[in-house]
């Protein structure tokens, strides 16, 4: 069983959802000296996947009033805003989305003690943050969850510029060697080589390998998170004296390809994101020769002590998968 990103409701979740919320009443002590019940954090998760109090009210079958009290009540208690509202309509701000994290850990640990006290079987959850795509750890993945049916995942693509991600409250995390993870403690699984993504029309689709100066003709479609985060091949590009600031930017693979796919310019991309451009009729991928464009791949896990024995299980399966 893999479960999305907390904070995008389908119709298929809505049972799920006031099935959670119909929870039985606990009452547990926080430091502010108020008295916050799970109810509460229950109807703060539901509103925060909606981010509408009518649809959510809706949901756990309550009066939208009713919902929107409990909310400010819960409000009042942490003595901060987790919302920013507009009408009927929530968006969590930066508070918000810090609480939703641990508030979704702790109503799941808290559904574990119940379960685990009524004798009930109990599948271990891993959360897994990725701010990497990459289909070998897809694949080596895809192997641990096949031997390991019992280990339930919560898979979350991440975003790289985001600044407010919390990473302590996930088991593993993968990433790509960057300045912007040097804070991280990783150990590389293995090295991505890129390839340079172009219509099938360019006279380069033709060519068994490029080097950068075939390409400082091409109108560039780099990658680019946020304002000032450039992957590998901006750099590059720039430091050999290839004007990489008049091409395209987008942070997505998927829009690169299309927009090369269209033949609006050339991209580079790593060899574990470039399976659809591979199957794509409009796309050729033309291999780099040039050592410098190649980035490696990380992966990093909770310290020890802090990891259950399906973490630390998941751990050594990932070092051995990758021989590291």
């Amino acid at each position: 069983m893999i479960h999305g990103i907390a904070g995008q409701a389908r119709n298929d979740d809505y049972g799920f959802i006031a099935q959670q919320a119909e929870q039985a009443h606990v009452n547990i002590v926080v430091h502010t000296g108020g008295n916050m019940d799970l109810v509460q954090i229950r109807y703060f998760i539901t509103a925060a996947q909606f981010q509408n109090l009518s649809k959510a009210a809706h949901v756990l079958n309550i009066t939208q009033p009713a919902l929107s009290k409990s909310i400010l009540k819960l409000e009042d208690e942490l003595d901060v805003r987790l919302f920013d509202r507009s009408g009927k309509k929530i968006r969590l701000n930066e508070s918000g989305e810090r609480f939703l994290q641990y508030a979704i850990s702790t109503i799941q640990e808290l559904d574990d003690a119940v379960a685990a006290v009524k004798n009930k079987t109990i599948s271990p959850m891993l959360k897994v943050g990725l701010f990497h795509h990459s289909e070998e750890f897809m694949r080596c993945l895809g192997d641990f969850m096949k031997a390991n049916p019992n280990i339930s995942f919560q898979l979350e693509r991440l975003d790289i510029a985001a600044q407010s991600i919390d990473t302590n409250v996930f088991d593993m995390l993968l990433y790509p060697q960057n300045p912007l993870f040097r804070k991280y403690r990783g150990v590389k699984i293995y090295s991505d080589p890129y390839f340079i993504a172009v219509h099938k029309s360019n006279p380069l689709a033709h060519l068994e390998s490029v080097v950068l100066d075939d390409v400082s003709a091409q109108r560039l479609i780099l990658i680019r998170h946020g304002d000032q985060s450039f992957d590998l091949p901006y750099h590059l590009c720039t430091g050999v004296g290839i004007n990489a600031g008049e091409g395209l930017f987008t942070n997505s693979y998927e829009i690169q390809r299309w927009l090369v796919s269209n033949n609006r310019g050339v991209g580079f991309v790593p060899q574990g994101s470039a399976g659809a451009y591979a199957v794509d009729p409009g796309v050729a991928l033309v291999p780099v020769a040039d050592e410098r464009l190649s980035q490696d791949i990380m992966v990093g896990f909770k310290r020890e002590k802090h990891l259950s024995t399906a973490g630390k299980h998941l751990a050594g399966f990932v070092r051995g998968y990758f021989q590291v």
